[in-house]
């Protein structure tokens, strides 16, 4: 019974919150936000990213600890990354979303 915030450690395609917002109300609480270490910020069902359909499809609000882009900006301030960098840019060009404001 109650509220429950779901917490996870990284948001891909929204499967495990989807998952667990379905046990939680089937268990007689209500999910009231998610909290995640990171946001891949990666498409989910459709074009809109999986933490937005979150947001949409619950009314819930999902905070991402660190974004996609967080990583990115980390990576292209160190040289020794670069070789990282092009592998998260070839995944977000390839899963993502630009943009993860609803």
């Amino acid at each position: 019974q109650g509220k429950v915030l779901i917490i996870d450690d990284v948001i891909s395609a929204g499967t495990s919150v989807r998952e667990s917002v379905e046990l939680i109300r089937a268990a007689g609480a209500e999910p009231c936000g998610v909290v995640i270490a990171l946001d891949r910020m990666e498409r989910g069902q459709g074009e809109l990213s999986a933490a937005q359909e979150v947001r949409r499809n619950y009314a819930i609000p999902v905070v991402p600890i660190a974004t996609l882009n967080d990583l990115l900006g980390y990576l292209q301030d160190r040289d020794e990354m670069m070789q990282n960098l092009t592998a998260v840019q070839s995944y977000r060009d390839r899963y993502g979303v630009e943009n993860d404001q609803v």
